[in-house]
């Protein structure tokens, strides 16, 4: 039940709630990180199977899609994305903590990781559904502000622009991979030159 109440705090509450959890073991935030990226996980794998059983017989005419979708793909995608919100996490939380100490924040590494932590809630709650889960990173960004301001004691202020640096950072990181992407390894595929 912790854990239901953890999860209405920070979608209810979210400054109290991080005020609340201000002082608890980092261990506490890794196992609510832990269930809520592993029902995100399940979730997304569930939902992109329907949406392949869904897309599969409309683009079979072409020669994609061509392959079964059961159980185990099912399993390869929560895993997938279990490891890579595992990844993410830290990943984020690490380009937060760099601009949270640009801008005073020095109460250390772990508090900005766990406020990351806390602040993925609402991605695990509608992340997953297909068009709603803009909101949910929306949301996230919220909660990352309100973490940072709570466990780095920083201002509202300098919370805000530590998350909009560390966004258009990871924004501009990822547009850059998918133009390498795009611009090379699909015309390489498209030849049939292997990766």
């Amino acid at each position: 039940m912790q854990l239901i109440e953890k999860v209405k705090g920070f979608l209810g509450d979210p400054s109290k709630e991080f005020n609340l959890n201000r002082d608890e073991a980092p261990e506490e935030a890794v196992k609510y990180y832990l269930i809520i990226a592993g029902i995100y996980s399940l979730l997304s794998a569930i939902v992109f199977a329907l949406i392949y059983t869904m897309v599969s017989p409309l683009v079979n005419n072409y020669g994609l899609l061509t392959q079964p979708y059961g159980i185990t793909e099912i399993f390869s995608n929560f895993f997938m994305s279990f490891i890579l919100m595992l990844i993410g996490v830290f990943i984020w939380g690490t380009i937060l903590y760099i601009f949270a100490f640009a801008l005073g924040g020095r109460k250390g590494f772990i508090k900005t990781i766990r406020a990351a932590m806390y602040a993925t809630t609402p991605l695990a709650l509608i992340g997953w559904i297909p068009l709603l889960g803009a909101i949910g990173w929306i949301w996230v960004c919220a909660l990352d502000i309100i973490g940072l301001h709570v466990y780095q004691d920083i201002s509202p202020g300098r919370a805000i622009a530590a998350v909009i640096i560390s966004s258009l950072l990871l924004f501009v990181t990822v547009l850059v991979v998918l133009i390498v992407i795009i611009t090379t390894i699909v015309p390489m595929v498209l030849e049939g030159i292997s990766v």
